[in-house]
């Protein structure tokens, strides 16, 4: 078990490893929206665990756009110059312990205090983030959608100045942004809907915003569903496709995961438990992987790393990220390194999240 603790060269950023610690909300932020002393606590302690790449909890480029919902998710922003400093001592400190960062840029599904989408298509529940599955958002305008990628453009060269290897976008799991790139949900007749390059074209046009703030050879990372799991909706060939424009226009690497809350699989893995299995997601990854010739990053259930090795090496993945494990045990990746190599013990209850749900910060339950 060799390319797992390789050294691995990320689009520039030099890897020490080929693991990531994949977006988690932790609800640790200041009130101000800035990384608090004990998130940066929790950082460090990923990256004396061995913790290749660690990407941070979805951070907003405009506060505004979950201001209400910021009293239980306690989400980051980056939408003022005089935060940064905040963000450099969080990079700072992870960058001194031997492990890189990138900021995920979340995504957004309230604009001006509406729920929005690129078609007014009712909202699963997790666009809502309510109990209703009935909530019809209204279209976002052309103005209101180049006024996004600016706010996107800004945020990134934010990122770029506090000392972040780069950014990624979060494209997945039922939000406005992911909804762009489904047939289902974008039925917009304008320039962001209809054929692929089209329901593509807000995620290219933020890439191409954020290099203009923050360089051209920044790298910039999308978390992208590998397909919507419902009938009707995007498919694999659909994000395979989509992932192919991506990678022509400037994308550095895709961080695939998939579905959403309400639908027959989620990031969870599949909502009838009798056909969970690890990795659920790495037969999708090695379709997308097969039609690009950037990195690929697969999430989803991930716990043995002889799976993650094979994954590899038979050419499905580029890096391996997960979540849950690293909350359950952040000092895993060590434990494998010295030869320890037992799966992790996660089981998926899913108590992290309950606690993040009521506000309260990610631990492991168990």
């Amino acid at each position: 078990m060799t390319q797992l603790f390789e050294t691995y060269d990320l689009c520039g950023i030099k890897l020490k490893n080929r693991f990531v610690r994949s977006a988690t909300c932790e609800n640790l932020t200041t009130p101000e929206r800035l990384p608090s002393e004990e998130l940066i606590r929790e950082y460090e302690k990923l990256a004396r665990g061995g913790v290749g790449l660690i990407i941070t909890s979805a951070t907003r480029s405009d506060r505004t756009w979950d201001k209400r919902e910021f009293e239980t998710w306690k989400r980051m922003s980056i939408d003022m110059d005089k935060d940064i400093p905040a963000f450099k001592v969080l990079t700072d400190r992870v960058h001194a312990l031997g492990a890189k960062v990138a900021m995920q840029l979340g995504s957004f599904y309230k604009f001006r205090g509406d729920f929005v989408a690129p078609s007014p298509v009712p909202y699963n529940r997790a666009a809502s983030m309510t109990d209703s599955s009935d909530i019809v958002p209204r279209s976002l305008t052309v103005t209101e959608i180049r006024e996004i990628i600016k706010k996107y453009g800004e945020a990134g060269g934010r990122a770029k100045k506090a000392g972040f290897d780069a950014v990624e976008i979060a494209a997945a799991h039922g939000f406005p942004i992911c909804q762009f790139f489904s047939p289902y949900y974008n039925r917009r007749e304008d320039e962001y809907g209809g054929n692929g390059e089209n329901r593509a074209r807000f995620v290219v046009e933020i890439v191409r915003e954020i290099k203009k703030n923050a360089g051209k050879d920044f790298p910039v990372f999308i978390k992208m569903n590998v397909s919507d799991f419902f009938d009707g909706g995007m498919t694999v060939d659909d994000a395979a496709e989509a992932a192919g424009i991506l990678a022509r226009n400037g994308m550095a690497a895709i961080e695939t995961s998939g579905g959403a809350l309400g639908q027959k699989m989620t990031q969870f893995g599949h909502v009838d438990a009798s056909q969970w299995e690890e990795g659920y997601f790495r037969e999708y990854a090695a379709i997308i992987k097969s039609k690009v010739n950037i990195p690929i990053i697969l999430v989803g259930g991930l716990r043995n790393p002889v799976m993650m090795e094979n994954a590899i090496a038979q050419g499905k993945t580029d890096l391996v990220s997960m979540s849950r494990p690293l909350i359950k045990e952040p000092d895993i990746i060590n434990r494998w390194k010295k030869g320890d190599r037992r799966p992790s013990d996660c089981t998926s209850c899913n108590g992290c999240l309950d606690l993040l749900m009521k506000g309260d910060p990610v631990v492991c339950v168990l």
